[in-house]
């Protein structure tokens, strides 16, 4: 495999052979697919590959690639091979779910590299098996804190829901008996009002559901993702600034609980540019979503603010894990890298830019979902 580019590259065609044979040596899954209009096309795959999928290897080498992806994650993959065709960069790091020979679903994370060559580059991946998600990354503290505020999350949500909804069937038909009997109007407005903040807390509640429960990734709208984000995160947004919204439909593939995580850190990152207890007429946190050519190519949400100038130190590790500040980041912990992460396993990217006249812009940017038909 001769990388074909720049002559300052260097050749890494002589040290392959034994690249390779270290990593298998080592128990280490690897594989090397081109992509083709429609179809990927396997060049190598090593034993632990093979063993990961359940495989004999020389079985594995005559199964369709496809057929080794769970179906759910099959589009997503198709997609982001099309935008890393178009020169779109590879996430460093990206969860998918394969699927073994005996249909158990496989979760990896997923590390690749383009071989570039004349006529179509290769790449080569590297899996790791997702036994203990982010143990990588976080202690085991952080890891359980994470997932257990998940999980009673989406478990408070179920409970909230179900004698909300029993509350919201009796305000209506006590509405009725009431303006049947002729009551004053005082009255009929009170149970308006009741049921009016009922709505509230069930749309409140169905939009910690979106944002707390995992589902495979399909198409979506962004637009009712950062929606969702923004109503959950209104009480916090709203003590310190004036929130501007301008959400078109913008849609994707993806997985909404992840892709809201992301932009719920977005906007706790822009919120911390300011004042924690005081609010000011003039404070503004932007947030717009939308996609560019025509739809077709990328969709984005961009949230903008004229708080605090961002520091240097700020700008250059806001991405890290735990960051925090006395400043920007301040109390979010995990930030903006959450939000990189989770874009650029779909294939987008995260940025981050100071305002011009004060204050500071992240954008993140994901590929739009392929047109229908």
């Amino acid at each position: 495999m001769t990388a074909a580019g720049a002559s300052d590259e260097p050749d890494l065609a002589p040290i392959l052979p034994a690249l390779l044979e270290a990593l298998s040596a080592n128990g280490i899954p690897v594989v090397v697919f081109a992509a083709a209009s429609g179809d990927i096309i396997r060049l190598y795959a090593n034993e632990p590959m093979a063993a990961l999928l359940g495989y004999p290897l020389d079985v594995l080498n005559t199964t369709p690639v496809l057929d080794t992806i769970a179906p759910a994650y099959r589009p997503l993959i198709m997609q982001l091979l099309t935008s890393f065709r178009g020169g779109q960069p590879l996430p460093p790091v990206m969860e998918v779910n394969l699927l073994h020979r005996d249909g158990t679903v496989l979760p990896v994370e997923a590390s690749s590299a383009r071989l570039p060559r004349e006529g179509g580059d290769y790449y080569a991946t590297v899996l790791r098996p997702v036994h203990a998600p982010l143990q990588a990354q976080l202690s085991l503290l952080e890891a359980d804190r994470i997932a257990l505020v998940g999980a009673l999350s989406a478990g408070f949500a179920h409970e909230i829901n179900n004698p909300l909804t029993s509350v919201l069937l009796n305000l209506r038909t006590l509405r009725k008996h009431v303006v049947a009997t002729g009551a004053p109007a005082a009255a009929i407005r009170c149970l308006d009002d009741i049921a009016l903040a009922a709505d509230r807390i069930a749309n409140n509640v169905r939009a910690l559901q979106t944002l707390a429960t995992r589902s495979a990734p399909g198409a979506i709208d962004l637009a009712a993702v950062v929606a969702s984000a923004l109503r959950l995160a209104a009480p916090t947004l709203e003590t310190v600034a004036v929130v501007e919204r301008k959400l078109e439909e913008a849609r994707m593939v993806g997985e909404e609980s992840r892709v809201g995580q992301a932009v719920l850190a977005m906007l706790l990152f822009s919120r911390s540019g300011f004042e924690a207890v005081v609010g000011v007429p003039k404070n503004r946190i932007c947030v717009l979503v939308g996609a560019r050519d025509g739809g077709g190519g990328e969709v984005y949400v961009e949230v903008s603010d004229n708080g605090r100038d961002l520091s240097a130190d700020e700008a250059r590790h806001a991405f890290d894990p735990f960051f925090r500040s006395s400043a920007r980041g301040a109390g979010v912990g995990v930030g903006l890298g959450v939000a990189r992460a989770v874009a650029t396993g779909l294939g987008g990217a995260v940025t981050l830019v100071g305002r011009p006249g004060g204050g500071a812009v992240i954008t993140m940017t994901l590929p739009a979902a392929p047109a229908a038909g």
